[in-house]
């Protein structure tokens, strides 16, 4: 029976600086699973009102308004920008604040509109993320972009939007940081769409993510956050 190879994983010596993205070795980027975006980032940032230390510092970009402009127009890292088999591939990681309706609950805030044109619309289920307790701590929902609310056509923009469960036990007596109210991160990325094929087996591939060209990765660690690469067919 086949094994799965042994993965590579490489320790980054420890730094007397803070760790930022442009110090990640060639052709590897930032694209962590869903816990390592809560727990790692959204929390702390909730509870601080900054990241830890130990974690890559510019990973999320803050004070981007990802309803300001429409995705293509937002301000991807180069290294998260490429093509593959010839089609351009882009994704990138931001805090934000999500919508009042949204956060009134209710389905106002399941279309959003961009203020440059076009609308956010969601879409599935929503997803829970449990502690050790099984107590949902977390969630994430996800969005498609379109060219307009009524009939505009569906363009392979998406956006996972993860916030945090602030009700959970784990957060019981927890002061929030007074800039954290709604705060979210949102990935924003593109589907490529490749030809129909059988799909190899990938061991690397984060099972939190579900976009459908996931490609093979090795990891190596930045204190406790996992990083994919290398990054395939990057400009």
């Amino acid at each position: 029976m086949a094994q799965p190879p042994e993965p590579t994983t490489t320790h980054v010596p420890a730094l007397n600086k803070p760790y930022t993205s442009d110090m990640l070795p060639a052709g590897f980027v930032f694209k962590p699973k869903a816990r390592c975006l809560l727990d790692h980032y959204l929390v702390p940032k909730a509870l601080h009102g900054r990241v830890p230390d130990d974690v890559i510092q510019d990973a999320i970009a803050d004070g981007i308004d990802v309803y300001a402009v429409r995705p293509e127009a937002l301000p991807f890292p180069p290294r998260n920008c490429g093509t593959y088999d010839g089609h351009f591939e882009a994704w990138g990681y931001f805090f934000g604040t999500r919508p009042a309706a949204a956060a009134a609950g209710g389905g106002d805030g399941d279309v959003r509109d961009v203020s440059a044109g076009g609308c956010w619309c969601r879409y599935g289920r929503e997803k829970e993320y449990a502690d050790d307790d099984g107590e949902v701590y977390g969630f994430q929902t996800r969005h498609a972009f379109y060219e307009a609310r009524d009939g505009g056509e569906r363009t392979p923009w998406r956006v996972k939007e993860f916030r945090l469960n602030e009700g959970a036990a784990c957060f019981r007596g927890v002061t929030f940081h007074p800039s954290a109210k709604d705060l979210v991160v949102w990935k924003v990325y593109n589907v490529v769409e490749l030809p129909e094929e059988e799909p190899a087996e990938d061991y690397y591939s984060s099972d939190e993510d579900d976009e459908e060209n996931e490609a093979k990765m090795n990891r190596f660690k930045v204190g406790d956050l996992c990083i994919a690469g290398p990054a395939a067919n990057t400009a």
